[in-house]
């Protein structure tokens, strides 16, 4: 049994793990910034792509030099309405540490140069970009922006929509290469492709997956899931089919982040327990998705 002391220290440590990643996402959202987006003229993703369209804008067609960066940060501000009923209260001040610290990052680190070609330009700074956003999620945050807009419809949905994100930033790029020309954007939408391709293949919050667990012992495996995944179970009577002992079966839908601790514990308590594991591509009626803290 895990004692107040124990507890605190799990939380104190699960809190410097999410100040670590959300520091190091802010640095490396930074780097992609100066060091690839800057070099080879790209537009970043979300709201800092907005934003960099945005300030270009201002000074073609009205001469004022608008800092990108301070458009971002007015921008995720207003953005942390949509999720405030979505997310608690950890997780916006996370979100705003993140953003925040990129703002200050840019500020601080000078535009460099590590390589010419355009290509490899958008293939690494998206790559870098992408983790950078992976960490934020992994932190129970986000980097702000257009990511909050995805946590909240696939909070709604139960799926992942970081696709229809890149959609919407396609569409930005169409407006960059009207207003400036093709070249640039063309580029930008492999930096694009490849930060959704990190985000997609590696984020696995909202990806959702049926369990099958075949045991003697189905008290205390519902209790286990409850506790788990505060999700419900339905209960099937069965008996197997060599021994014919009565087994039962319990089936639910979870998150996959949530799997391999609830199969972990369920091992502890049944050793005999009998699990499958399948992709559950949607989900239609009741399904509570977990509160970001």
């Amino acid at each position: 049994m895990k004692t107040l002391k124990n507890v605190g220290e799990i939380t104190l440590d699960q809190n410097f793990k999410s100040f670590s990643f959300i520091v190091i996402s802010a640095l490396l959202s930074a780097i992609a910034v100066q060091g690839f987006v800057e070099t080879a003229h790209l537009y970043p993703a979300g709201f800092l792509g907005v934003s960099v369209l945005i300030s270009r804008l201002s000074y073609k067609y009205f001469q004022i030099n608008l800092s990108f960066n301070v458009i971002n940060l007015l921008l995720n501000l207003a953005s942390v309405l949509l999720v405030r009923k979505v997310a608690g209260k950890k997780f916006l001040m996370l979100s705003a540490l993140q953003f925040i610290l990129v703002s200050i990052f840019i500020g601080l680190i000078p535009q460099f140069s590590l390589v010419d070609d355009p290509m490899l330009l958008s293939i690494f700074g998206g790559v870098l970009a992408g983790f950078s956003c992976l960490l934020a999620l992994q932190a129970n945050a986000s980097s702000g922006g257009t990511d909050f807009i995805a946590i909240y419809y696939s909070h709604k949905v139960h799926k992942p929509v970081w696709n229809q994100i890149m959609v919407f930033n396609v569409f930005i790029l169409i407006l960059a290469g009207i207003n400036f020309g093709f070249y640039d954007a063309f580029y930008s939408m492999i930096y694009q492709f490849a930060v959704t391709t990190i985000i997609n293949n590696f984020h696995d919050r909202y990806k959702l997956v049926s369990l099958r667990l075949v045991t003697s012992l189905p008290d205390e495996i519902s209790d286990l899931i409850f506790k788990k995944t505060s999700h419900g179970a339905t209960k099937l009577y069965a008996q197997g089919a060599y021994t014919k002992d009565a087994k039962t079966m319990l089936i639910l839908v979870c998150n996959s982040f949530e799997v391999n601790d609830l199969v972990t514990d369920a091992l502890q308590i049944d050793p005999n327990i009998f699990i499958t594991v399948s992709k559950t591509e949607q989900i239609i009626g009741n399904y509570e998705q977990k509160t970001l803290e």
